[in-house]
């Protein structure tokens, strides 16, 4: 049983040095590593996107949320019928 777990463990050992040498002989995306100026701008245009849309998604909700509490705090306008008013008498604030 022992002998299995460490057959494991080399195997885990080389796949990882054999993960680290292959990724090596990739060198990297084409947009990053090309020559072409288009295709430099283009990685950096879509660095900016992939940045800013998220950030702007998040404070949008956060935008959003803070507005539907402020309209919650304020106090409802209630209608009250006139005679109602009338009524009141000598509690009344008004005319």
């Amino acid at each position: 049983m022992r002998v299995w777990i460490r057959l494991a463990r080399v195997g885990v050992a080389l796949a990882a040095v054999a993960l680290t040498w292959a990724a090596d002989l990739a060198h990297a995306c084409p947009s990053c590593a090309s020559p072409l100026e288009e295709n430099r701008q283009a990685f950096v245009d879509t660095t900016i996107f992939l940045t800013v849309v998220p950030l702007l998604m998040m404070g949008g909700f956060v935008w959003w949320l803070r507005r539907k509490i402020r309209d919650r705090d304020e106090p409802p306008e209630i209608a009250v019928p006139q005679n109602l008013l009338r009524d009141a008498g000598r509690f009344s604030k008004g005319p």
